[in-house]
């Protein structure tokens, strides 16, 4: 399958120019993916801003000693608006998009931040063994 993955609000917290405090499983879900063949393909909104903030994001999911993916190569042109988190829609599609601004997808309060929320990788990796995505 293609997945479609946001980086701020779901690897990391919010903290645009900055990146965040890593998000909880975003990296071992990350790495089940691929190991079960998944292509991974960051959807951003940091590739549309020309700011340099983008090459930050990819030599943080890169070149991150601590969790070891392979490298995600493929990147969206600019930012692809995510559907409404339906798990069956898209095993029928074959493209799941992971983001927080995605209606109806698992969340969780910000650890760092005192406002606001980010996607919830420990319900995600439950609802992927469970729909055997891995």
């Amino acid at each position: 399958m293609k997945i479609y993955l946001d980086f701020d609000g779901t690897v990391v917290e919010h903290a645009y120019p900055q990146i965040g405090n890593l998000n909880p499983g975003s990296f071992e879900t990350m790495q089940k993916l691929q190991s079960a063949g998944h292509e991974l393909i960051l959807n951003t909104y940091r590739t549309d801003l020309k700011d340099g903030s983008f090459n930050d994001a990819i030599k943080f999911l890169n070149f991150n000693k601590k969790f070891k993916i392979k490298p995600i190569l493929k990147r969206t042109r600019s930012k692809i608006n995510p559907p409404d988190w339906n798990l069956e829609d898209f095993i029928k599609k074959q493209t799941i998009f992971i983001d927080d601004i995605s209606k109806g997808i698992p969340l969780i309060k910000n650890i760092a931040l005192e406002y606001g929320k980010m996607v919830d990788w420990v319900e995600i990796d439950k609802q992927f063994t469970k729909y055997r995505i891995y």
